[in-house]
């Protein structure tokens, strides 16, 4: 919900009484659908706008007294701290600067190998700044400037990924998204060379009124500010050298909930849990994506973390659309994982095990969406997604998903060629379609096919 409280700041130094009015309404809103809805723990915090303002304490009183949540108020290292903590748990990354733009502050933290290792808070909001200087741009850029002279560690990260976070940020992905024609409608992820970012951002601070309104991918109220915006995003540009900018759509609100929540609670691996969690709901069998893996360990490619991770994610997955009409299977679950809200993933890899899945349900490859939605992987990737996805193909063939039964097959490969033992007791069909999936699979391995037996 936009309310715009960070609109007085510049001004008045205040919060202005309808901002204040829209937060209260939908505060007291959103508690009510909680409460309605059997959540027994409801907080709320505070950032900047709140933080800074001569009446923020009012703010906090009227939502106590509408809906008896109390408000605490989070310091400007807190707030960018629980936003970098986001940013790693939520990409799965190590190092890079993370960026927080708010409507009161802009908020600074640098990843160094997983951690938090610097963190700074910035009075450089959207709705400050242009309230403060009156939309005037060369005034703005001026006080950017001299804060980020102050901030004497921005270039030693140099080379590695800036994380821009925050709706205004979020919207001018949302226009390179849309500029670049690029093949996935989804912001958390999506990176981009950042001598591209900067010269977007460039030319966003040379738009008239009439250019800005023009924006149809940019929500109305974000137009005007846009420009702006770019002025942030260039100069932090210059000023971190980052090789890449990749977007997420995580931010504080999820470093908040990380840091309520237990250790023993917090995946080391959001996507795979993620993957976990969805296959529990979706699948009809537990705890197989172990066993699927291990038994197509001989034709996957030499394990490291990475690839290990998007393997048994895509193990996970390989029964969510086991309900659906089988004539539609396919694109279903191609649907479901390209478009599911998972943690700990960027695009290629977001590609990578939707089309395995998608294969794994026996796809076409020749589909449109999903050849355009392949074209973010190069061709040893899609080797790899076609391997995987036959092999759980020729997996469920076998076994129709029971893992006892997949145990009594085997698949080996002995004289550079791969051959397939079937269980022995019938309970496997030796029809065509098993012999045409083993061929899929060895075609995609680019290995030579061997023999198709049953177990003695």
């Amino acid at each position: 919900m936009f309310c715009g409280l960070g609109t007085g700041l510049g001004e008045t130094g205040g919060l202005p009484e309808e901002a204040m009015d829209r937060a209260v309404a939908a505060i007291g809103r959103f508690s009510r659908l909680a409460r309605t809805n059997g959540v027994d723990r409801l907080e709320a915090f505070a950032t900047s706008a709140v933080r800074d303002a001569t009446n923020g304490g009012e703010l906090i009183a009227a939502i106590h007294s509408t809906t008896g949540c109390s408000v605490s108020i989070l310091d400007g290292q807190n707030e960018a701290l629980l936003s970098a903590q986001a940013v790693q748990r939520g990409l799965h990354v190590e190092d890079g600067i993370v960026a927080d733009l708010g409507g009161g502050s802009l908020e600074l933290a640098a990843l160094q190998h997983g951690k938090v290792s610097q963190m700074i808070s910035l009075p450089l909001g959207t709705m400050r700044l242009q309230a403060r200087f009156s939309g005037d741009l060369a005034r703005m850029s001026k006080e950017i400037s001299a804060a980020f002279d102050d901030v004497d560690w921005l270039d030693k990260y140099a080379g590695k990924t800036l994380f821009p976070i925050g709706g205004a940020w979020r919207a001018f992905a949302r226009l390179k998204i849309k500029d670049n024609d690029y093949p996935l409608d989804i912001i958390h992820g999506y990176t981009i060379p950042a001598d591209d970012a900067a010269e977007t951002a460039s030319l966003l601070t040379g738009l008239s009124k009439q250019s800005l309104m023009g924006l149809e991918s940019v929500a109305r109220q974000r137009r005007m500010s846009m420009p702006l915006t770019g002025l942030l995003l260039k100069e932090l540009i210059e000023r971190t050298k980052p090789a890449t900018v990749t977007f997420s759509a995580v931010g504080v609100r999820e470093g908040y909930v990380y840091g309520h929540m237990p250790d023993d609670q917090i995946a080391e691996d959001p996507l795979v849990a993620g993957a976990a969690a969805f296959s529990e709901r979706e699948g009809r069998f537990r705890d197989t994506a172990d066993s699927l893996l291990q038994w197509l360990s001989p034709v996957l490619s030499a394990e490291n973390h990475h690839r290990r991770r998007l393997q048994l994610a895509v193990c996970e997955l390989s029964d969510i659309a086991w309900r659906d009409h089988p004539d539609y299977r396919a694109s279903f679950a191609f649907d479901r994982t390209i478009e599911y809200p998972f943690f700990g993933i960027n695009h290629t890899e977001r590609a990578f095990i939707a089309l395995a899945v998608y294969l794994r349900y026996g796809g076409k490859s020749s589909d449109a969406r999903v050849a355009r939605i392949g074209s973010l992987l190069s061709k040893r990737s899609i080797r790899r997604a076609e391997t995987l996805g036959f092999g759980l193909r020729l997996a469920y063939r076998i076994s129709a998903g029971n893992p006892e039964l997949l145990e009594q097959a085997q698949l080996e490969i002995k004289n550079e060629q791969l051959s397939l033992v079937l269980p022995g007791d019938g309970a496997a069909p030796t029809h065509e379609r098993v012999r045409r999936s083993f061929e899929r699979l060895c075609q995609a391995r680019k290995i030579k096919m061997g023999s198709i037996t049953e177990a003695k």
